[in-house]
């Protein structure tokens, strides 16, 4: 805190100006340093002189020559330095009242007939954009600089997405970004996106928030996606949800960033969060952003090695004390409750999933430990409650009646655990098809053959997906009785 006492309460970014609200009124000018958000370089965008107007500093949200909405502000006091509100272009609300059935799609006219409402898709950042100009690619213009956009990978998505909002489905994208995703990188991208500790064991990498230049590239990713889907009279498709890499606390396989203690990661994963959310929140109000998280909660997958991976429980309470001392802004949780053993899909007999609010794992059996987690006051965001969708996750089958009815149980099981829980929107699963290539696993709702992928027929968890909820004399869903 200063020597006047005064200290910055929040920071808002309207369409023309970002505010500084403070907790008195300064003494003449106040000197206002604009920064990258870079969370390894400390990059002065430009110095200013302000006089206060009342207890408020205002500049011109261009100032810099770049999006002032994204970049941190430093004052002689203390308090956030990013902004907490961002004026969005379209002011619109997430829809509510829908069913939370959701599913990893292959079929959307099937997936339209099983009454699902919710999908996921991937998208990686290293798939998408590239600095070398092409007969496939498309100059964006953001930030005063030119970015080139892979348009066959863009009207692919164009494709999907379009023909999910025609049918009425809320597509949320993951945002990912791999050496090899679909395509590989080029060795002139890899230091520009790939963060500059990656360790080519992880499948995946993080996300570069370290260098202005990558987080740059971060930010014209994410923008790009947010106009191009965010507007709602776009012809592309629709988006509600941008959840921001994949199960975040096994950072080391899923988002790796080298190694990291939780506090470390941590300040990375939630500049990488709050760019995404800034860039989302400029578009549209109705774009949610969410942290990714597997279902390893008061322990981490392995504790052998603890600057690899996590327990979400610890990872969630550092992101939460960056964002509320750098100025909270509202993300919410993408949860993956497989079982205890992807294998077993009897989630209710799972011994390391309890009650206690650090067990080892949320699973379905204890799914209402994650919604105490976010009914805790110090987990709120202005008061109200952060937002869940179980984003991946699915029940095994083994080739025989007995288990493909177990399977199906269990999905009915969890389901019901869904509906008792409001904060969920959304539960999303994996599969729709049965995949020989997923680890021995058979999670599909639709049989394949043995020998191949080739779909074989629908298994008993089909129809009761398609059953499983309706919509009542009020509007609305509920879980339907078996």
């Amino acid at each position: 805190m200063s020597k006047t006492g005064i200290v910055v309460k929040r920071i808002d970014a309207f369409k023309d100006e970002i505010v500084l609200t403070l907790s008195g009124k300064p003494e003449g000018d106040v000197c206002v340093s604009v920064y990258s958000p870079a969370v390894g370089e400390r990059l002065l965008l430009g110095s200013f002189n302000v006089a206060a107007d009342g207890c408020r500093l205002v500049l011109k949200r261009f100032a810099t020559g770049r999006d002032g909405a994204f970049l941190r502000y430093e004052t002689p006091f203390e308090g956030p330095v990013f902004a907490s509100f961002i004026e969005p272009e379209f002011d619109y609300e997430y829809p509510e009242g829908l069913s939370k059935k959701g599913l990893q799609i292959s079929d959307p006219v099937d997936a339209e007939n099983l009454g699902v409402k919710h999908t996921a898709i991937n998208v990686a950042i290293t798939d998408v954009m590239t600095k070398t100009p092409s007969e496939s690619t498309e100059p964006f213009e953001f930030d005063g600089f030119t970015y080139y956009v892979d348009m066959d990978q863009i009207r692919s998505y164009d494709n999907r997405f379009r023909e999910f909002t025609k049918r009425g489905i809320l597509v949320n994208l993951i945002l990912l970004c791999g050496k090899h995703w679909q395509k590989q990188v080029p060795e002139e991208m890899k230091p520009i996106l790939l963060h500059p500790d990656y360790n080519d064991e992880g499948t995946l990498s993080a996300f570069n928030v370290v260098t202005d230049e990558g987080i740059r590239w971060y930010q014209a990713f994410v923008t790009y996606l947010a106009r191009r889907y965010g507007d709602p009279a776009s012809e592309n498709g629709r988006i509600y949800g941008m959840i921001v890499s994949n199960e975040v606390q096994s950072q080391w396989i899923w988002g790796n960033a080298g190694e990291k203690t939780c506090a470390e990661f941590a300040r990375h994963y939630t500049m990488a969060m709050r760019d995404a959310w800034t860039a989302a929140s400029s578009v549209s109000s109705a774009i949610r952003i969410y942290c990714s998280l597997d279902h390893f909660w008061g322990k981490p997958m392995d504790p052998s090695h603890p600057t690899r991976f996590y327990g979400a429980l610890e990872l969630l309470s550092e992101i939460r004390k960056i964002a509320k001392a750098e100025g909270d802004f509202y993300y919410n949780i993408a949860h993956h409750p497989y079982p205890q053993d992807l294998s077993m899909p009897d989630f209710w007999n799972d011994t390391t999933a309890t009650g206690d609010e650090d067990t080892m794992r949320i699973t379905f059996k204890n799914l209402e430990v994650l919604a105490a987690f976010i009914y805790k006051e110090e987990n709120l965001f202005e008061g109200k409650r952060r937002r869940i969708i179980l984003s991946e996750q699915g029940f095994n089958s083994k080739w025989t009646p007995e288990s493909e009815i177990l399977q199906a149980t269990a999905y009915g099981r969890a389901y019901r655990k869904v509906m008792e829980i409001p904060e969920i929107d959304s539960f999303i699963l994996h599969a729709h098809r049965d995949n020989k290539e997923e680890f021995g696993l058979n999670l599909g709702v639709w049989r394949r053959k043995p020998d191949s992928n080739e779909i074989d027929a629908p298994k008993p968890i089909y129809y009761l997906m398609k059953a499983i909820d309706t919509m009542d004399d009020t509007g609305h869903y509920v879980w339907q009785r078996f």
